[in-house]
């Protein structure tokens, strides 16, 4: 699954490591100004396949 994120360079770093607890993350793209909205940023994260973590015991 690709996630784009929009926001400030503050906003990027903060979604990223709230969306990292949740999915893991496959890659990261450059972080690319966006051109008609100062002081915006936008990247794209990949997700990577789901992790093996077995099977959880009692």
């Amino acid at each position: 699954m690709r996630i784009r994120i929009d926001g400030t360079y503050a906003e990027l770093v903060h979604a990223a490591n709230t969306i990292r607890k949740v999915l893991p993350i496959g890659s990261i793209s450059p972080i690319l100004p966006l051109h008609e909205r100062p002081h915006t940023w936008r990247v794209f994260l990949n997700t990577a396949p789901k992790r093996d973590i077995g099977r959880w015991t009692a």
